[in-house]
């Protein structure tokens, strides 16, 4: 059978209007549902309403407040390209569960979700036991068992699974349902070789288990398929299009760290998530071949080496860009409490918005990454945020004035100091001191005087 292709990024969704995109969206779903399951239904169509109500069931839940990356545009950006009904139906249902940013669930879910786990058990727990024998074959794919506390790792993926063969088991047979539960069990990311076999061997294993009764080919073709959801779903990693891997990136920060949505949230905050950020690169460009999943050469073995060849470039960028933006807040946070403020209290979003008022220029020698980084931070990222501006006018200036090898030294330092100290300032050169604190004195002039005098304390003799 044809597989996926992994998504372009291509944004096609990304500019519509927020007023019209409810409207949008659930059309699109409600067709997206309807024509799918029509090509695998061997009973009556999907009505109307029917689609209605699931659509809004999986709008609803990709769009809580606290989704940023796994939202309704996820879905829509990793379906864009996929051609098999089994994995656009995988693909519309595979986040509706997101456990750790939205923390409950809704009525919707509840419902869905009825008879399945304990009341009120904290962490959550399954029933003791199901009369269900769909209920009980997702189960034993996920590798759980009735009354088993669900796992760190993949309860999301388990639950979104569980909604998504209820919801649509009326239309679908037990076959195809389990070629769902299968490809969203193998979006469960960054998994191990345990004993010499990958995640979508033990996969096939279990699979086997639950669907003793199908044959090789129907587990070979479906641990494909599900191996082809789990690299789409992970897409922005291999893209060619850059600023949909920066945004991508971007957009999962507030999800782990949900206090930069509000609007006083502290400086701070953002300091210490320029640190987590460099932390999570890092460990990504480790983990880069558990990223993408293969199973019995599909994708190739010369496949999955450029899907990893694209993944460490594109997370090579993301450290620069990261770098960047790490030096700036450590700028920004160290005046901060140079003047005496509270970086621990005072708002972030006034600092983001500074603009740095020494021009600069390009260096005629820079690479063609430099550019790509210059570019984003003179030019801005394609999203912007109210609590990240897409451009960064402090940033362009520290990259036009130390250059990729200055940044980093500096970066070094600032990571050597406890985090806030105001010790990175003396690592610069005293010019630059003075053109930020000029800046700075512009844009916050009721402790103009005060930025003024800090930055002709500090600094490096040039």
């Amino acid at each position: 059978m044809p597989f996926a292709m992994c998504c372009s990024g291509l944004g096609l969704w990304a500019n519509k209007d927020r007023d019209d995109f409810e409207e949008y969206a659930m059309d699109k779903l409600e067709g997206m549902l309807s024509e799918n399951v029509t090509k695998l239904s061997e009973a009556e169509p999907m009505g109307a309403g029917e689609s209605t109500k699931l659509a809004r069931l999986i709008f609803n839940s990709m769009t809580t407040s606290g989704r940023v990356y796994h939202s309704m545009m996820h879905v829509f950006d990793i379906s864009q390209t996929m051609n098999d009904p089994i994995l656009i139906l995988s693909a519309l249902f595979h986040d509706v569960i997101y456990y750790q940013i939205d923390k409950t669930f809704d009525e919707a879910q509840i419902e869905a979700l009825e008879g399945l786990l304990v009341p009120d058990s904290d962490p959550l727990k399954l029933q003791p036991s199901f009369d269900n024998s769909l209920i009980n074959s997702v189960i034993e794919l996920y590798g759980l068992e009735p009354g088993s506390e669900l796992p760190k790792s993949g309860t999301n993926e388990f639950l979104s699974a569980i909604i998504g063969v209820k919801l649509l088991q009326k239309w679908l047979s037990q076959e195809h349902l389990i070629q769902i539960a299968t490809c969203i069990e193998a979006t469960i990311p960054f998994r191990p070789v345990i004993e010499g076999k990958t995640p979508m061997d033990r996969l096939y294993d279990r699979l086997a288990a639950v669907a003793s009764e199908k044959s090789e080919s129907w587990l070979v073709e479906t641990v494909r398929m599900a191996a082809a959801t789990a690299n789409c779903d992970l897409c922005s990693f291999d893209s060619n299009d850059r600023d949909f891997f920066l945004d991508s990136s971007w957009k999962l920060i507030p999800e782990g760290r949900p206090i930069l949505l509000q609007e006083d949230c502290p400086l701070m905050e953002f300091l210490l998530e320029c640190h987590a950020l460099m932390g999570r690169s890092f460990f990504l460009q480790g983990a880069v071949p558990k990223i993408f999943q293969s199973f019995r050469q599909v994708p190739s073995e010369s496949e999955m080496e450029d899907k990893q060849r694209k993944t460490r470039d594109n997370l090579s960028l993301v450290i620069v860009y990261g770098e960047v933006r790490l030096l700036q807040m450590m700028c920004l946070v160290a005046f901060a409490k140079a003047v005496g403020e509270d970086p621990l209290s005072v708002s972030l979003r006034p600092y983001l918005r500074l603009e740095i008022l020494e021009p600069t220029k390009a260096n005629a020698t820079l690479t063609s990454t430099e550019r790509q980084i210059r570019h984003w931070l003179v030019s801005g990222r394609r999203a912007s945020f109210e609590w990240d501006p897409a451009s960064s006018s402090l940033g362009r200036y520290l990259f036009d004035t130390l250059g990729t090898k200055g940044i980093s030294e500096a970066v070094e330092v600032g990571k050597s100091q406890e985090k806030g100290s105001t010790e990175i300032l003396n690592h610069l050169p005293k010019t630059m001191v003075e053109a930020i604190g000029t800046s700075l004195a512009k844009h916050f002039p009721e402790k103009g005087e005060s930025y003024l005098q800090v930055s002709k304390k500090f600094g490096a003799s040039n």
